[in-house]
């Protein structure tokens, strides 16, 4: 019983299209389908899926002691915009919390959420959903910046895509791997898997931008945190104007 329950679980994780997996990775189709084996993935109708908790697993096991920063994904990071996701009453600064779950969850309280229901209840559902996703492996996936989500995006309790960002007034401890503690961190609500890992590439590219983490860091206020993302994104859509 235990068994097909999880195995019932498993087969309703969110999943990516081959085509998917070539945008967020930007490979050919081709080279997805050569990492098919070493990549799991799961025939559905003839076509191959990858469940997206297991991609995130891959990719952390991509990562070697060494390389200190995740890598840009940088056509399809220029390309996304994330500022019409964020709004300024969801950035919060200088947050004294120093153990993640204890800063996501005073974040997505205090937090202006679209959600499902009820405030508190549907909040605390939604924090639920976060840290189960961060016992399975922590979203520290940069020295300075972490990109908690919840287990199952598509069914998270949101009424809208949003993301809320917080600037920590110390490093955090996530539990990562490389000992990783970082201080800017990107809740990341989105409805759908994949605009979630979108998002991520985004912020990928983002980070290796020369001084984009030291400008969030420095940044006075709130006010002054949510205009670096303004300008990425005034840069983003000089990037998709036709030239």
């Amino acid at each position: 019983m235990s068994k097909q329950k999880k195995t019932n679980e498993a087969d309703r994780q969110p999943m990516m299209t081959v085509a998917e997996l070539s945008d967020y990775l930007a490979l050919s189709s081709r080279s997805i389908y050569r990492l098919v084996g070493d990549l799991p993935a799961i025939r559905v109708g003839g076509r191959w899926r990858f469940r997206v908790s297991d991609v995130e697993k891959w990719l952390l096991k991509q990562r070697h002691a060494s390389e200190p920063q995740i890598e840009p994904v940088e056509e399809l990071g220029a390309r996304l915009r994330l500022f019409s996701y964020i709004q300024p009453a969801n950035v919060f600064v200088d947050v004294p919390e120093t153990q993640a779950p204890a800063l996501i969850r005073s974040a997505i309280e205090k937090a202006t959420l679209a959600l499902t229901g009820p405030g508190p209840e549907t909040k605390e559902q939604l924090v639920t959903s976060i840290l189960e996703r961060e016992a399975l492996c922590s979203t520290a996936l940069h020295p300075e910046v972490a990109f908690p989500h919840p287990r199952d995006p598509e069914k998270s309790p949101l009424t809208a895509d949003q993301i809320v960002i917080i600037r920590a007034a110390h490093p955090v401890e996530f539990h990562e791997i490389h000992g990783y503690k970082p201080r800017l961190v990107f809740i990341l609500l989105a409805r759908t898997a994949s605009l979630q890992l979108l998002w991520e590439a985004r912020l990928s590219h983002l980070l290796h931008r020369e001084g984009f983490v030291e400008s969030l860091l420095a940044a006075p206020t709130k006010e002054d945190l949510y205009a670096v993302f303004a300008r990425a994104g005034q840069e983003a859509e000089a990037v998709l104007q036709p030239a």
